[in-house]
């Protein structure tokens, strides 16, 4: 087994999680990982072993996700045919979260933020890196990722308040 393909074993499932997070479907979240990892491979030459593999891999996640033209990672709007299919599906994903239903409704309002909030939010909160790394990753200053976290927990707040007093 290559050192790649190590790594492909490690860290699938983590880039999975990340990518259904961050397209919110299981059609874009599997064309977002392919394309990740088709990135990986062109580019694992210039991985640098003394750097997180897993940070280096996120970071070309991220900027294949914020970066990509006409929201081809937003196209489909209707993938689960029923809530229920889309609840099961969510179930099904192996994480830490502990309450599901908290998971669907936050889940349902991260698709509400722009990509550029989106992808900060994931990072920092649901994969733990640290500003400054998502900084590094995204190729913007420390500043910009902490005006971002704000403004997504904002308008997740509100989104997630309205939600509650609907019901």
């Amino acid at each position: 087994m290559t050192d790649f393909e190590r790594y492909v074993a490690v860290y699938s499932p983590d880039l999975t999680r990340f990518c259904m997070k961050l397209c919110g479907n299981i059609h874009d979240a599997e064309d977002l990982f392919q394309d990740t990892w088709a990135r990986a491979f062109d580019k694992f030459g210039q991985y640098e072993p003394d750097r997180s593999f897993k940070s280096w891999l996120f970071a070309i996640c991220a900027n294949i996700f914020k970066n990509t033209k006409k929201s081809k990672y937003n196209s489909s709007k209707a993938v689960f045919a029923t809530d229920e299919e889309k609840e099961r599906f969510i179930r099904s994903i192996p994480d830490k979260e502990q309450d599901v239903d908290a998971y669907l409704d936050l889940h349902a309002a991260m698709q509400t933020l722009q990509k550029k909030h989106r992808v900060v939010i994931v990072l920092f909160y649901f994969r733990e890196f640290s500003l400054s790394e998502i900084a590094l990753m995204l190729e913007i200053p420390e500043g910009t990722v902490k005006s971002r976290l704000n403004t997504a927990k904002k308008l997740l707040k509100r989104r997630l308040s309205h939600e509650e007093s609907q019901r």
